[in-house]
């Protein structure tokens, strides 16, 4: 009997061509294209492995797996994403997800790691350690993680509304620390502007 498998990411000609490659080798017992339709449908077809992209709509993978981790705890999960930033194999191994391959890996490439990843071993793709790490370092989605959890607070309330007067009071903070903290974030995020913050925090579910 074949290995069944999940494929989860949002990019349809992807997902597609994912299970094209793999349908000889594999069940594929479903395609998703949201986060938020992932926790179902591992609970409707219970597959084997699950292959995750990191980003995407809704929930992102990062939470997911967690998620993943806490309520199925035989499923192997990989990450298929064309991230090759040090921080996200990082918290992929802390998370315990089982393997990450990117998104320009050949069919052999991917019957290797997740064959590897079935037979109970890790497979993080041997090309992460040979790769520019900081491909992506325009990216929304890479520039998000690299706030930390006090700055995506503070754009949650400058998001609904909140002036810096206010968001000092509401976290018992002083207004320089405030003004402190969203410097940082105009920074982190190549931004000047509170209408850009709010539309990133928009764009990314923040």
């Amino acid at each position: 009997m074949k290995p069944k498998l999940l494929i989860a990411d949002d990019h349809t000609l992807f997902n597609e061509g994912v299970k094209q490659l793999i349908s000889d080798h594999y069940n594929i017992v479903g395609q998703v294209f949201d986060g938020k339709d992932v926790l179902m449908m591992v609970m409707v077809t219970r597959p084997d492995v699950i292959l995750l992209d990191i980003n995407l709509p809704s929930i992102n993978g990062f939470d997911l797996a967690t998620e993943l981790r806490k309520a199925f705890e035989t499923i192997k999960i990989i990450f298929v994403s064309m991230y090759t930033e040090p921080r996200f194999i990082e918290h992929s191994k802390q998370l315990k997800v089982d393997g990450y391959l990117l998104k320009n890996s050949t069919k052999e490439e991917l019957i290797l790691g997740i064959d590897s990843v079935l037979n109970g071993g890790n497979y993080y793709d041997p090309k992460l350690n040979q790769l520019r790490q900081n491909l992506h370092h325009d990216d929304f989605f890479v520039k998000q993680f690299s706030l930390t959890p006090r700055e995506i607070e503070i754009i949650r309330m400058i998001k609904n509304g909140m002036n810096t007067t206010e968001i000092a009071e509401k976290l018992f903070l002083g207004l320089e620390t405030v003004k402190t903290h969203r410097k940082n974030i105009y920074y982190k995020l190549s931004i000047t502007k509170s209408t850009e913050l709010i539309k990133f925090a928009l764009e990314n579910n923040i």
